[in-house]
């Protein structure tokens, strides 16, 4: 296979459907602790019983693991295990609501390091990480901390403050005024982001974006989005310190992301200082792994843990 040090792509192919898996994984429900909490994950296994190379999966800001199941089910297929995780304050793992510290992002990555390495079905010398937005901020921190991570998957990753000035103005007025409700009532204010003009456009496809945005676990987490406490998802300065990351990365951004303009991955990409690859894949929005294009991801990945965790 091609080993792709210094390569940018930019795919055009449309991917309609996402590619299914060649055998049926075995999956686990699994727990463990994180500066304090419960999280909570399910672990896809490839079918041969032998110890798998292991990829960590992070979401983004409101997300939740099972948005990737589909993606842990194909990469099992091609002999890959995936611990998809509901990351602190989200999903099934304990937390305040909707909170988003990098650091206990960061945290939560080192403990699942910790599980998977006492895994029988998990090879502990052939661990990854894959993180998509807020997700791929807290793989990028780990990368840099944690020399355990073998391979990064960082997919339209936040590292700097890329919002348009209409929307990043009004999000720092209402931190301001959320931390002084704070010292004030102990109360967090909880903002409606799903009600700023336009609302968050986060998949290219209009009827994939819909769906979304009409996912009542979505719309609970963006009707009552903590400001302070998951300001992260948007003011971060990651890109000072990728450069310190020496773990293959494979940068994956969407062409149509709105949210984060590509232009950032070109930028992370600059920035990194070890093995690297950039795809921007057309027909794809800010959720890649659920957008009309999502199989090209699916394969992307794949392709970059196999060369980098086995060398196929």
């Amino acid at each position: 296979m091609k080993t792709y040090a210094e390569s940018v792509c930019r795919d055009t192919a449309s991917v309609p459907h996402a590619e299914k898996a060649s055998a049926p994984s075995k999956t686990e429900s699994v727990r463990f602790r994180s500066l304090g909490d419960e999280l909570v994950g399910k672990l896809f296994r490839p079918a041969a019983g032998t110890p798998a190379p292991t990829l960590i999966v992070c979401h983004g800001a409101g997300e939740f693991k099972e948005n990737y199941f589909e993606m842990c089910e194909v990469l099992a297929g091609r002999g890959v295990a995936s611990l998809a995780l509901d990351m602190h304050g989200h999903g099934e793992s304990g937390g305040e609501r909707y909170f988003l510290k990098i650091k206990d992002w960061v945290a939560d990555i080192r403990a699942a390091i910790g599980f998977l390495s006492t895994h029988p079905g998990v090879d502990p010398n052939k661990i990854a990480a894959f993180g998509l937005s807020s997700g791929g901020t807290a793989i990028l921190e780990a990368g840099v901390l944690e020399p355990r991570l073998k391979a990064l998957i960082a997919l339209d990753a936040t590292v700097r403050n890329s919002l348009p000035a209409a929307t990043a103005i009004p999000l720092k007025i209402f931190l301001g005024l959320g931390k002084l409700k704070l010292a004030i009532t102990k109360k967090t204010l909880r903002f409606p982001l799903a009600k700023m003009p336009g609302g968050p456009k986060m998949a290219s496809d209009p009827e994939i974006n819909a769906k979304l945005m009409a996912n009542p676990r979505a719309l609970e987490a963006f009707m009552a989005y903590p400001l302070p406490g998951a300001e992260d998802a948007f003011f971060v300065d990651t890109i000072t310190r990728v450069p310190q990351i020496g773990a293959p990365t494979l940068v994956i951004w969407g062409e149509d992301d709105e949210l984060d303009p590509p232009e950032t991955g070109l930028r992370l990409y600059a920035a990194l200082k070890c093995k690297k690859r950039l795809d921007i894949v057309a027909g794809n929005g800010h959720v890649g792994h659920l957008d009309r294009n999502r199989a090209k991801v699916f394969a992307l990945t794949g392709d970059w843990l196999l060369e980098n965790l086995t060398g196929v």
